[in-house]
């Protein structure tokens, strides 16, 4: 369980991941080493699993985003378990795919994926569906982002 105060650290950190201990200190109206131990226990828990620098696709060259869905099959002699390891495999290995996620539904997985250009994107959704245990897949190119957020809302008692 988290408490208000938690709560609170987490949200400033979300918000800023380089404060201080003692500015944070000062937000929440604990001492410098507390808060100190505070992070360190979220950290333990795994609540904070990585601290990040959220960069501009754009000025790193990636302005489109698009949203893949795909639907898989599975291979003679092989499980749907052992497909699904595999397909996730090449996920994990394609660096344009940001966000791969298992979901119900009609598709089997969604994908966010950027990239620099449209050529770069066939080329990806080529590799992806050259893969034996897609059968189909399904892109949406993304025309304007309103909200792109990586916070979680952080509130107290939560687990």
């Amino acid at each position: 369980m988290i408490d208000e105060i938690d709560a609170k650290i987490l949200d400033l950190l979300q918000a800023d991941g380089r404060l201080s201990n003692a500015a944070i200190a000062e937000q929440v109206g604990l001492t410098t080493s507390t808060v100190f131990e505070r992070i360190k226990k979220l950290e333990k828990k795994e609540i904070i699993q990585r601290y990040v620098a959220v960069v501009d696709p754009q000025k790193l060259g990636k302005p489109i985003t698009a949203f893949v869905r795909l639907i898989i099959g599975t291979a003679p002699g092989k499980d749907y378990a052992a497909c699904k390891q595999e397909f996730v495999a090449q996920c994990l290995a394609e660096p344009d795919i940001l966000e791969c996620h298992s979901v119900a539904g009609e598709e089997c997985y969604l994908l966010k994926v950027r990239v620099a250009t449209p050529g770069e994107l066939e080329k990806l959704l080529e590799r992806l569906r050259s893969y034996t245990l897609v059968a189909k897949s399904t892109s949406s190119i993304v025309m304007s982002t309103f909200k792109e957020e990586m916070r979680v809302a952080a509130e107290g008692g939560v687990a």
